[in-house]
């Protein structure tokens, strides 16, 4: 596999409020871990507000929300909620897989879920978040974090009883990736995928 090296220089301070997240959600049993890609476009948007409803509204009691940030910059609390994570689920905006690649490259051996928002709600967004009315934002992210919870959250151990009713989404299949498990929801287009 070809991978590059990337040099990152070391802080010695933390960030408090950070830490102190990373110790109240460091439970036992463990609670399931929630990535996104956090792009600056606007699939990565999507994505964002996806991973902040499934962690702190639809499935709070089971799920932690991870700041990609510090679980790949530094190796203290955010990273060490992914390594005891009873699994890690990353909602990728696109097939870059951002997220997912880059906690790979700190913890080697972890096979995070894969979600590809994009190919949930099943539309070609331009690149700018301006040019994306914030109504729509926050339709695609229901729908995604619906279907996270749905199909990744519901039936494992560290679910919380706060995962309601969620309504709509198609069925998945989840065919292997070499860095995890990608699951490809919805009917939508290859977009660019150069796994397909």
């Amino acid at each position: 596999m070809d991978c590059e090296t990337v040099m990152i220089a070391k802080v010695t301070g933390k960030c408090p409020a950070c830490e102190d997240y990373a110790e109240w959600n460091s439970t036992t049993p463990s609670k399931i871990a929630v990535m996104a890609c956090e792009g600056a476009c606007s699939r990565g948007e999507v994505a964002r507000r996806a991973a902040n409803l499934v962690a702190h509204r639809l499935a709070s009691d089971g799920t932690v929300r991870i700041c990609l940030g510090g679980a790949f910059t530094k190796d203290t609390g955010q990273r060490n909620l992914v390594r005891r994570a009873e699994k890690v689920i990353a909602i990728e905006g696109c097939f870059i897989n951002c997220s997912s690649r880059m906690m790979t490259g700190v913890l080697p051996g972890l096979k995070p879920e894969i979600v590809r928002a994009d190919l949930i709600y099943n539309l070609d967004l331009p690149f700018g978040i301006d040019e994306v009315p914030d109504e729509m934002f926050t339709v695609y992210a229901y729908r995604v974090a619906e279907q996270v919870v749905r199909e990744h959250v519901r039936g494992s151990s560290a679910s919380g009883s706060d995962t309601g009713p969620v309504s709509g989404g198609s069925g998945c299949s989840a065919p292997p990736f070499s860095c995890g498990r990608v699951v490809d929801c919805g009917d939508g287009p290859d977009r660019g995928d150069p796994n397909k």
